[in-house]
């Protein structure tokens, strides 16, 4: 699990913390805020340290149509170096950490360090690379220059299984880092061949559920059929030259079989959301989880997502909807509700909305998303933008 992400240098986010510090994240974590405040923001920095972390920054920018310049931010001096920290927290054991700094220009890490209680585990400065294999004979490998070419982190490169498992475990956990805040149900519709996963908008769907076994196939069904009791089962056919089509069958008449392309977009988007509940994937971010779904519907869909701690995945979505707010317990909104606002400077922060002076008092007679409308939250804001003191936490 991750448990802190900080981020310099990143479109809006020059100095972001996401908790403060001296907190953690937990298993689901919510951000709202105003539009233009950087919550999509947020969800795209992650991605991108997952893609450094496997090299394959390219073909992330590529994806999204972005040139590398783009990445840093515009808010002051400009830069070509973005510096991120993140802490992991294994099933069991102490927290790891992975700090590098990001040469924009040459798509790579030129410095980076992982470390565990204290302890260096792997360093890169100046194509200086030490690295330590076993923590009982205290063996390490030091190069005083690298033999080999990386792209983005150094980590992309080694065969991690030579060295301290805690180094493998920073790859590993990012590798099992979806962000799917491009999720369209354009894409979703799309006849797609072989894949691993939905893809970056969902357009990979089709073939990603072709790939699930009996079980998997029954248990998205169950999920399903607690949001669309109507519907009775979905497939997925082979077509000419290994095209797969999905289909949903409804319970009307003697069975009523419809195409993904006039599937509803409400469907189609709580169906990528729950076939990624059955993938391998550890940490799951969703953009304005409740795009083109019925609010009943999306309350379910949040009290599913917040229960999934018991698979050990964690969530981080994005709403601007109270009623969502409102299907999550007090004590699960006090510690995984965020507000994102920009300060004067367009600066992108991060507080825990629950904390402040404006919305403390009131959760004891309130539901949390009736705490959000009855809060000014621009007013809010410009008290967080001026520097005030939010809370009595540090």
């Amino acid at each position: 699990m991750i448990t802190y992400f900080h981020i310099e240098n990143f479109k809006s986010l020059v100095d972001f913390d996401l908790p403060l510090a001296g907190q953690e994240l937990g298993p689901f974590t919510c951000l709202i805020g105003l539009n233009g405040a950087g919550k999509s923001t947020v969800l795209q920095a992650f991605d991108f340290i997952a893609h450094v972390a496997t090299g394959k920054v390219e073909e992330w920018l590529a994806s999204r149509d972005w040139k590398k310049n783009e990445l840093t931010s515009n808010l002051g001096v400009k830069k070509h170096v973005i510096v991120f920290a993140l802490g992991f927290r294994p099933t069991s054991g102490p927290v790891i950490e992975w700090k590098a700094r990001f040469n924009v220009n040459q798509l790579k890490c030129t410095w980076e360090q992982v470390s565990c209680e204290g302890n260096i585990l792997l360093k890169l400065d100046e194509g200086r690379l030490d690295l330590l294999h076993d923590p009982a004979s205290e063996e390490r490998t030091i190069l005083a220059s690298l033999p080999f070419e990386y792209h983005g982190s150094v980590l992309s490169a080694l065969k991690l299984g030579n060295f301290h498992w805690c180094i493998g475990e920073v790859k590993t956990q990012l590798l099992s880092l979806r962000s799917l805040e491009l999720l369209s149900p354009q894409s979703l519709r799309r006849r797609a061949k072989k894949a691993e996963d939905i893809g970056v908008g969902g357009e990979k769907l089709s073939a990603f559920l072709s790939s699930f076994g009996p079980e998997q196939r029954d248990s998205l069904l169950t999920k399903l059929q607690e949001f669309s009791p109507s519907l009775k089962s979905w497939q997925v056919h082979t077509l000419r030259a290994g095209w797969k089509n999905l289909r949903i069958t409804e319970r009307y008449g003697s069975g009523l079989a419809v195409d993904a392309s006039h599937v509803n977009d409400g469907l189609l988007r709580i169906l990528a959301i729950l076939a990624q509940s059955e993938s391998s994937h550890r940490f799951l971010l969703f953009d304005e989880i409740e795009n083109g779904i019925n609010p009943a519907l999306a309350g379910k869909l949040m009290d599913f997502l917040v229960g999934l701690d018991s698979s050990h995945k964690q969530v981080l979505v994005t709403t601007h909807s109270p009623v969502l707010l409102n299907f999550l317990e007090d004590t699960v909104a006090c510690k995984s509700v965020f507000l994102v606002y920009r300060t004067p400077e367009g600066r992108t922060n991060a507080c825990r909305y629950f904390e402040q002076p404006e919305t403390l008092s009131k959760l004891r007679a309130l539901g949390p998303g009736e705490v959000f409308l009855d809060t000014d939250l621009e007013k809010m804001v410009t008290r967080l933008g001026s520097g005030t003191k939010a809370s009595g936490r540090p």
